[in-house]
């Protein structure tokens, strides 16, 4: 295991401190509240049919000039200090970040002088973990694998070398459920909890109409939800925020968790900012613009039930406060507006229901107390 940095004791003094800046309450309070989430280029190892990048940048080998590189040194410090956010995550994604660790050191090293620090979170589809230089990423805590269409057994190998290697405090593993994962879920899922990983699934948007896709992923789900049941009680510590389309559960606050069009700026290889990670065809501006914040700030993509496009029947449901509305981006995607309720209703329905359960279930006083009497046994 590495040694931790100097940073992260900067990230303790980080959530203690008061300073007045918006946070979010009780267990929510190291949330991040602001998202800088970086594609700092589109070149890749790999070509999946159902990345967001690969079908909507164009130029797949796209990666941010020197000059570009230089500004948003200084840019991200900028909007820092104006969006009064105290919990924020700086993201690394692509293409492949891995393909140029230098480039995150030295962001790492700009927000830690410039800024009060920031969560530090790298998504990776692993191909490079043998090769890479580990000291590029010495302050990144979370690291999310991508198991694509590698085997179980080569996913466990890369997330033991990025155990040994890096600084993280976790690992999550995701996986865009295609045909293939789809079979797998459940294997998938058996080994993340088993091995102390938190799961990310989320659907294939480009699918997301298809009857037939949205069937068979609905009967997943519960055999999902099924599996997980079952885990809570014999113990396992089981995560449902951002387990199912980065839904929040658990969220029953009056406001909206989702910072989409608020407080989210994706920015792309060629320095534009837009509101949103999924979509990078959309672009509110450029990080050589003045006013950085007032850029970030996007109405179309709200995710919010407060929106006054959503019919009453979003207002009125119970999974209002985890749904809020649905994906103002694969509305988009799907049918042409961002308007109406989520392309994905009918399987909220019955699914945050469950994963509302679990919750209840796994923080419940006397199944804490089955669940540990199991561990002994």
């Amino acid at each position: 295991m590495r040694r931790p940095t100097e940073h992260a004791g900067q990230l303790k003094r980080m959530y203690s401190i008061e300073d007045g800046r918006l946070k979010g309450g009780d267990d929510w309070e190291k949330l991040p509240f602001f998202w800088f989430i970086l594609f700092l280029s589109y070149r890749c190892t790999r070509r999946c049919d159902y990345c967001y990048a690969f079908n909507q940048a164009g130029d797949n080998k796209m990666e941010m000039d020197e000059n570009t590189f230089s500004r948003l040194l200084e840019w991200i410090p900028e909007v820092w200090k104006v969006n009064n956010v105290k919990v924020n995550s700086i993201g690394f994604l692509g293409g492949e970040p891995l393909l140029r660790t230098d480039r995150i050191k030295k962001i790492m090293d700009s927000v830690y002088k410039n800024t009060d620090g920031m969560q530090g979170a790298l998504n990776t589809n692993g191909d490079l973990v043998d090769s890479v230089n580990w000291d590029d990423l010495e302050d990144i805590q979370w690291i999310t694998t991508n198991v694509t269409d590698i085997s179980i057994e080569e996913l466990s190998r890369r997330m033991k070398v990025i155990a040994e290697r890096s600084n993280v405090i976790g690992q999550t593993i995701v996986a865009t459920l295609d045909d293939y994962n789809l079979e797998r879920v459940l294997d998938i899922t058996r080994f993340g909890l088993e091995n102390g990983y938190r799961l990310r699934y989320q659907k294939n948007i480009y699918r997301e109409l298809d009857p037939e896709y949205k069937k068979i992923i609905l009967k997943k789900y519960h055999e999902l939800c099924d599996l997980l049941e079952n885990y809570i009680i014999r113990g396992y510590d089981v995560h449902t925020t951002f387990l199912l389309d980065m839904l929040i559960p658990l969220w029953e606050l009056e406001y909206s968790p989702y910072p989409c069009g608020k407080r989210i700026a994706a920015i792309f290889p060629d320095g534009t900012i837009g509101p949103c990670i999924r979509e990078h065809s959309f672009k509110t501006g450029t990080i050589f613009d003045p006013d950085p914040l007032s850029k970030i700030q996007c109405d179309m993509f709200h995710y919010d039930v407060a929106r006054p496009d959503l019919p009453d029947e979003c207002r009125e449901c119970e999974a209002k406060a985890t749904c809020q509305g649905g994906c103002p981006h694969d509305k988009l995607l799907m049918t042409g507006a961002t308007s109406g309720k989520s392309v994905a209703c009918d399987i909220h329905k019955e699914i945050i229901p469950r994963l509302r359960y679990l919750d209840k279930l796994k923080n419940d006083p006397g199944m804490r107390e089955i669940r540990n009497k199991a561990l002994t046994v």
